[in-house]
């Protein structure tokens, strides 16, 4: 019968209530100094990328926590009203020319005066990847834009928002009402900067971040 180590154990378990106590530490410098990464690092002894793995929990959890305290707050209090929309029978130089025009990163593609897809300055991007600019533009928006479009309404909450970003790991959320009239969009940005005020100065980054997480949609 082989006797358990009982030292190891102890070992173990002490290591283990040292590196919670550090971690309680680094919970509170993070919360309630200005210190940076390196600096807390030294004050816990610990390498600056370890503690650099925990702030980031931190912030996620921090902000994923503040989208649900502000959970009730409607869509249409936060969302911008500038929202573009095209035909789409253009091309993708015409939304490329009224991006730049309206001073927006994405149009709304319509069909029949409804809302059916988006565009996006990161779909010109990867789009100038594949083909040459003289053929990108030619291009119509019906074999172009991304469909379906995701949509909320104005009435839906920011909880409502952030989760059906996550959901369709999308980083922009038309608002369409009743009547599908395209009336504004929400961003990423537009979450983060709204939350943002209320906290530490980087947890707007830290939202974007936790919302964006593993994103594989064109927009």
């Amino acid at each position: 019968m082989k006797l358990k180590d009982s030292g190891s154990n102890d070992t173990m378990q002490g290591e283990g209530e040292e590196f919670c106590r550090k971690r309680q530490v680094i919970a509170s410098l993070y919360q309630y100094s200005d210190l940076s990464v390196k600096n807390i690092a030294q004050q816990v002894d610990m390498s600056p990328n370890e503690v650099q793995g925990i702030t980031d929990e931190l912030a996620k959890s921090e902000g994923l926590q503040l989208l649900v305290e502000q959970s009730i707050t409607k869509l249409d209090k936060i969302m911008s009203s500038s929202v573009v929309c095209i035909d789409v029978s253009k091309t993708v130089g015409d939304a490329a020319a009224l991006m730049t025009e309206k001073k927006v990163g994405s149009v709304i593609v319509t069909k029949q005066g409804k809302p059916s897809g988006i565009i996006t300055e990161r779909d010109l991007v990867r789009g100038l990847a594949k083909k040459e600019d003289v053929y990108l533009r030619a291009t119509l928006l019906e074999s172009f834009a991304s469909y379906p479009l995701i949509t909320a309404k104005p009435t839906a909450t920011v909880e409502e928002a952030a989760q059906t970003m996550f959901k369709n790991k999308i980083r922009r959320l038309p608002i369409v009402t009743e009547s599908d009239v395209a009336t504004g969009i929400v961003t990423v940005t537009d979450l983060a900067m709204y939350l943002s005020p209320t906290r530490r100065p980087g947890l707007a980054l830290s939202i974007l971040q936790a919302i964006s997480r593993g994103r594989k949609s064109k927009n």
